[in-house]
């Protein structure tokens, strides 16, 4: 889990430990053989009737366009509800379900308004927008326009930048940039809602010196993503939104948007509370939470969307069908601990059966997770409304409910 770095805007939660192994990746007929090795050290074998998958298909087949049967929607939505009633801090949810064998969205209880909620309520994302941009910057590199090893600094002119991290280590938090989210920043983001900010606004506010990098422990720091944004928008000459939009985004991401260059679709599910002490987002109608927060949080926490789009997005990611799949592995290797690029590894995804990796995040009234099994080609995404409250343990409730 992060040690690092205020957890206002874009707080990660981990939902696992890592477990490092080594295995192989064979793609159907007509696709790569790559083997895929994660950079941790040893581990004891597997205890005996341990089910340890070494051979997992990339890409996955094509999300079902059907409905799981209803004895299995029956089973999620009794677990989200249940969830959702165990809970102290969350006031409603809505999750989702993207698999080869079918789909299904849930809501349970209401919105920061007392309003109820729908399945396709839009929130959000928080930090899961962090998978986004580190897609798109596995995608540059696949395309031969950056490479991950080279310094930052090949690419972009930063202050932050002074001590020659790569672009791999500003993917993985291990590049020493400071965090940009500071009680200054806060207090200027939430005394006007409407505002707008651009990336080197908001990272201004980082005015703690870099520290070294390489260090094989993560300093989870947000900025790092905001200057992945920027280097984005310098090596496509286009805007953040439009570059993800044109190279990532092709299929069923009309409700997936990048605030505030592009506005959610309503419904949009009013924010909570935020987490005590922390100043509540003031709902506008238009963006989520509002538009200072979602544009201060930009490449780093900036994205909403619902929690079908969002399953769909996790699938399609981690299943090999928007990067090849050798740099599908390559971002959920593990760089530092429970860390890859942009993907948080709660356990060694091509190893144990259970495996499961994703991104979790937090911002001011919404906390969401997104969470993929490749052993079971199984992605869960849930958007929570309130402070807090055990959102990974809700995934994990929906994924043991389409197994018993």
């Amino acid at each position: 889990m992060p040690k690092a770095g205020p957890r206002w805007l874009l707080y990660t939660t981990a939902l696992a430990t890592l477990a490092g192994c080594t295995g192989s990746i064979t793609t159907p007929v007509g696709g790569d053989t790559i083997a895929a090795t994660a950079a941790a050290s040893p581990q004891p074998a597997a205890a005996a009737g341990d089910q340890v998958l070494s051979v997992l298909q990339l890409p996955f087949p094509a999300p079902s366009g059907s409905a799981l049967p209803a004895t299995r929607q029956r089973a999620l939505q009794a677990a989200l509800d249940r969830a959702v009633r165990d809970s102290t801090q969350l006031v409603g949810v809505t999750a989702a379900v993207v698999s080869a064998s079918g789909s299904w969205t849930g809501a349970a209880d209401v919105d920061g308004a007392g309003v109820r909620l729908v399945p396709e309520a839009m929130m959000a994302i928080a930090s899961i927008t962090k998978t986004v941009t580190a897609a798109e910057v596995v995608f540059l590199e696949q395309s031969g326009l950056i490479n991950l090893d080279a310094p930052a600094s090949t690419y972009l002119d930063n202050p932050l930048l002074q001590r020659n991290p790569t672009v791999r280590q500003l993917l993985s938090h291990t590049s020493g940039a400071p965090e940009y989210i500071t009680p200054a920043l806060i207090d200027t983001a939430t005394s006007d809602p409407t505002r707008s900010w651009t990336a080197p606004q908001a990272l201004s506010y980082a005015t703690d010196p870099p520290g070294d990098p390489g260090s094989p422990l993560m300093n989870y720091s947000n900025s790092n993503y905001l200057l992945l944004g920027v280097l984005i928008e310098k090596i496509t000459g286009l805007r953040y939104d439009q570059a993800v939009r044109r190279d990532l985004f092709a299929v069923d991401t009309t409700r997936m948007v990048v605030q505030d260059a592009e506005r959610p679709v309503p419904p949009l599910a009013a924010a909570g509370l935020s987490p005590e002490g922390l100043p509540d987002a003031v709902p506008d109608g238009i963006f989520v939470p509002d538009r200072s927060l979602a544009t201060a949080a930009g490449a780093a926490g900036g994205i909403a969307a619902d929690a079908a789009t969002l399953a769909g997005w996790g699938y399609r990611l981690y299943g090999g069908r928007i990067l090849p799949s050798a740099r599908t592995v390559e971002l959920a290797t593990e760089v530092a601990p429970d860390y890859g690029l942009g993907t948080e590894i709660f356990e060694q995804p091509w190893g144990p059966r259970g495996g499961v990796i994703g991104h979790g995040g937090r911002t001011s009234g919404y906390v969401t997770v997104l969470s993929v099994t490749p052993a079971e080609q199984l992605s869960v995404a849930v958007l929570g409304v309130g402070p807090g409250g055990p959102i990974d343990v809700i995934a994990k409730r929906l994924a043991a409910a389409l197994r018993s």
